[in-house]
C-alpha cells in the first residue's frame, strides 16, 4: 500500500522541507480489484460525502456504496488501511486548495481522494468541502508527465466551452507546478441519469451553427481512419465506402458521454464532466451512441443482442429521427454507428468492454448487411462436428441458450426513453377501436354465459386484446386482458357455484391473465417493429437437427410431462394453459416453426384427451371437439407469432446468425 499511496500523496502535497505549519490529514483506504481506489476522510461526520466521487452503476457496486459508510462508523472500519499525512499549509498546493474551498489552509477539511488514470498516467480527483463539510469543489490533478498532459488538454478545452450552454461545466481555478497540473470545477449535485430521457435537448444545443462539413475532414474521423485501416481493413473499407462524401453538421463532442460522467437535477439541468476526450468539432450522434452502448455493456452488463435492441429502439424513436435530420445524418445512421464502434475498439481501446463492443459490431454489421466480402479463393470452414463423447458436454450450453432466448421474450429496451401518450388522450383519439373492442368483450362474455359452461371461449377473448394492442398500444391490450381474465372464471363460478371454489376461480383468473398477456406481449413486439424490420428480416434458418438440440428437445418434453402430471392430480376445474405453452415456445425459439407447430399439435391433442377422460365433461363428444379446435388455434397462433419475432427481432439474431453464416476460415 505504502509503495503506491504514500508516494502519490507526497507528490500531491509536495512542499519544501519539513512542514512549518502542518495540517493533519487522516484517511481510510478503500481498494477496488486490489488497487487503491478511494481515500475517505476519517474525521468527516457524513461518511457518504466522500463517496460523491464514486458514481456506482452496477447493482453490486450500488449496494456496496450504500453500506460502506455504515461500516466506517463501526469497528469494521479497521478492515480498511489507515493513511496519515502532514501537509504544509503554506505550500502552493495547500494555498490553491484553500482558495478553491473558501476555507483557510489551517482549517482545510481532509479532502476525499479518488485514484484514477490508466497505467501510463497518474491522475487523482479531490473533493473539497467548506467549513460545514458541504462539498463545494472538485479538483482534478495530473501527477506524472502523461497525467499532466491529459489534465492540461482537458483544462484547455474547458476554457473554450461555450458559456451558459447546457451540460458545459466551467473551470473555476487552475494550477501548474513542476510536480503537477490541476484545475477545479464546482461540485454539482444530482443523480446519474438512468436513461437518455430529455437528452435530445442537450444534443440539439451542442450542434454547432454553420453549414455542414465533410465527415472525412474531422479529426475524429482521421484518427479512426488511421487505426481501423490498419487493424480491420475489411470492415473499414465497407464503412469508408458507405460514408464517402457524406457531410454532417458538427457538434460539441464529449467523447465519454456516459451516466457516470453526468449529473442531472432534471432534463433541463444536466452537467457533464470529465472532458478528457472532448472536441469542439465532433461527429454528431456519437455521444448519444456512446451513452446507450457503454451503459448497456459496462453498467448493466447486457448481452450483445440486448445492446443491439437498445440501439434499434433508439433509431426508431421520433426524437432521435428529428435530431438525425437536424444533424444531417438521417440517411446514414447505421454506418455512422458502426464507425463509432470501430473507433471505440481501435482508437479508444478501453480497459473494459472491448470484446462485447467488437461482438456488437459484428452482429449489427451482419444484420445491416454491411459486412466485408469473403476473400476470393478462401473457402469457408465447415462446421466442426462434435464427437459423441462431447454430446453431454453440449447439454448445458443448449439449456443456457434456451433460457436466455426465453427470457429475451419478456425483456424490453429501457435505455432509450419514450414518453407514453396518456390513456385519456388515446381514448379520445381511438374511441371507435375502444368501443368496438368493448362490445366484442361484452359479446363473448354474453355468449359464454348462455353456452355450456365446459366450452372454451378463450380464443375469442384474444381478438379484442390483440386489436387494442395493435391499433393503440400494449397498455390497452393489458387492460382488456385483465377484464377478460376476470370475466371467464367469474361467469363459470356464477353458473355453477358449487363446483368452482374461490381458490380455483382465482387460480383460473391468474392463468387466463398470463395466457392473454402472452398474446398481448407478442402482438405488441411485432407491431413495434413492423416497419423497421421489414428491411432487416432474416432468412429462414436451416432445418434444426436433433443432434444439435437434443437437450432442449428432451427438456421441453420433460417440462410438458411435469405440467401434465400437475394437471392430472389437481382439481379438474383448474387451468394450466399458459404452462403448456412453454414447451412450444422453447422449441419455436430455439429450433424453428416446424418443431414448434409439431409440439403445439401434440400438446393440444394431449391436453384435450386428458380433459375428455378425466374432466367433468367426458361424456360430451361435442365439447371435446370444440375445445380441441380452440386449443389448436391458440397453440398454433402463439407459435406463428413467436416465429415472426424469432426471425425479425435482433434479440434472437445470434441463433439465426449461427445457422446462416459459416465461421470464417483461419489461415
Amino acid at each position: 500500500m505504502y509503495n503506491i499511496v504514500l508516494p502519490t500523496i507526497e507528490t500531491l502535497f509536495a512542499s519544501e522541507g519539513q512542514p512549518r505549519q502542518p495540517v493533519h490529514f487522516d484517511w481510510r483506504l478503500v481498494r477496488r480489484n486490489k488497487r487503491p481506489f478511494l481515500l475517505l476522510p476519517t474525521a468527516m461526520t457524513n461518511k457518504r460525502v466522500g463517496l460523491e466521487l464514486y458514481s456506482a452503476q452496477r447493482r453490486r457496486a450500488k449496494i456496496w456504496r450504500r453500506f460502506l459508510p455504515l461500516m466506517l462508523k463501526t469497528p469494521a472500519a479497521s478492515l480498511f488501511e489507515r493513511v496519515r499525512f502532514e501537509a504544509d499549509d503554506s505550500s502552493e498546493i495547500m494555498q490553491f486548495l484553500a482558495r478553491q474551498s473558501g476555507v483557510p489552509a489551517t482549517r482545510l477539511q481532509t479532502p476525499a481522494i479518488k485514484f484514477g488514470g490508466l497505467a501510463d498516467r497518474s491522475r487523482v480527483v479531490l473533493l473539497l468541502c467548506d467549513d460545514t463539510q458541504r462539498p463545494v469543489s472538485v479538483v482534478k490533478m495530473g501527477l506524472d508527465a502523461n497525467g499532466r498532459e491529459a489534465t492540461d488538454q482537458e483544462a484547455d478545452l474547458l476554457e473554450k466551452l461555450p458559456r451558459g450552454l447546457l451540460g458545459c461545466i466551467r473551470m473555476t481555478g487552475r494550477l501548474k507546478t513542476p510536480a503537477l497540473s490541476a484545475f477545479t470545477t464546482a461540485y454539482y449535485p444530482g443523480a446519474n441519469p438512468k436513461d437518455d430521457a430529455g437528452m435530445e435537448n442537450l444534443f440539439y444545443a451542442w450542434l454547432n451553427p454553420g453549414p455542414a462539413v465533410p465527415l472525412a475532414s474531422l479529426q475524429t474521423w482521421h484518427d479512426l481512419a488511421a487505426e481501423a485501416a490498419r487493424a480491420n481493413p475489411g470492415a473499414w473499407q465497407v464503412l469508408n465506402t458507405a460514408l464517402a462524401g457524406k457531410t454532417v453538421r458538427t457538434t460539441l463532442y464529449h467523447g465519454d458521454f456516459a451516466p457516470w460522467n453526468i449529473r442531472a437535477v432534471n432534463t433541463q439541468n444536466l452537467q457533464v464532466f470529465d472532458w478528457e476526450r472532448g472536441q469542439l468539432q465532433g461527429i454528431p450522434g456519437w455521444d448519444w451512441f456512446h451513452f446507450l452502448v457503454q451503459t448497456a455493456i459496462l453498467a448493466r452488463r447486457l448481452s450483445v443482442e440486448r445492446v443491439a435492441a437498445e440501439v434499434e429502439q433508439l433509431f426508431q424513436s421520433d426524437r432521435f429521427k428529428k435530431y438525425a435530420v437536424e444533424a444531417g445524418i438521417s440517411d446514414f445512421v447505421q454506418p455512422l454507428l458502426l464507425a463509432y464502434l470501430l473507433h471505440q475498439k481501435w482508437v479508444i481501446n478501453p480497459l473494459e468492454g472491448g470484446k462485447p463492443t467488437a461482438e456488437l459490431f459484428e452482429l449489427l454489421s451482419d444484420r445491416w448487411q454491411m459486412t466485408s466480402p469473403q476473400p476470393a479463393g478462401v473457402p469457408a470452414a465447415a462446421p466442426v462436428q462434435s464427437p459423441a463423447s462431447d454430446l453431454w458436454a453440449g447439454a448445458v450450453p443448449q439449456l443456457k441458450s434456451a433460457a436466455a432466448q426465453l427470457s429475451n421474450l419478456f425483456w424490453e429496451p429501457s435505455l432509450a426513453a419514450k414518453a407514453p401518450i396518456s390513456m385519456g388522450t388515446q381514448s379520445l383519439r381511438h374511441w371507435p377501436v375502444v368501443l368496438l373492442s368493448s362490445l366484442m368483450l361484452a359479446g363473448v362474455a354474453t355468449t359464454q354465459y348462455f353456452a355450456s359452461m365446459h366450452l372454451l371461449f378463450l380464443p375469442f377473448y384474444l381478438v379484442p386484446c390483440a386489436l387494442l394492442t395493435w391499433k393503440i398500444d400494449r397498455r390497452w391490450g393489458t387492460l382488456a386482458a385483465t377484464a377478460a381474465a376476470v370475466a371467464g372464471p367469474l361467469i363459470a363460478s356464477m353458473k355453477d357455484p358449487g363446483s368452482h371454489k374461490l381458490d380455483v376461480t382465482v387460480w383460473n383468473m391468474i392463468m387466463r391473465l398470463l395466457t392473454l398477456q402472452l398474446f398481448v406481449l407478442f402482438v405488441g413486439q411485432i407491431h413495434r417493429h413492423k416497419n423497421h424490420f421489414e428491411r432487416h428480416a432474416l432468412p429462414e434458418a436451416k432445418p434444426a437437427k436433433f443432434s444439435e438440440y437434443w437437450a432442449v428437445i428432451l427438456a421441453s418434453g420433460l417440462l410438458f410431462l411435469i405440467v401434465a402430471t400437475l394437471d392430472l392430480v389437481a382439481d379438474p376445474h383448474m387451468s394450466f394453459l399458459p404452462l403448456y405453452f412453454l414447451p412450444c415456445m422453447i422449441l419455436t425459439l430455439i429450433l424453428n416453426l416446424c418443431w414448434g407447430m409439431a409440439a403445439a399439435v401434440v400438446v393440444a391433442i394431449s391436453v384435450s384427451v386428458m380433459q375428455y377422460y378425466t374432466g367433468p365433461y367426458h361424456e360430451a363428444a361435442k365439447v371435446f371437439g370444440w375445445n380441441l379446435v380452440m386449443r389448436l388455434v391458440m397453440f398454433l397462433v402463439v407459435t406463428m407469432l413467436l416465429d415472426r419475432i424469432r426471425k425479425e427481432n435482433i434479440l434472437f439474431s445470434s441463433h439465426n446468425h449461427h445457422h446462416r453464416r459459416p465461421p470464417p476460415a483461419r489461415g
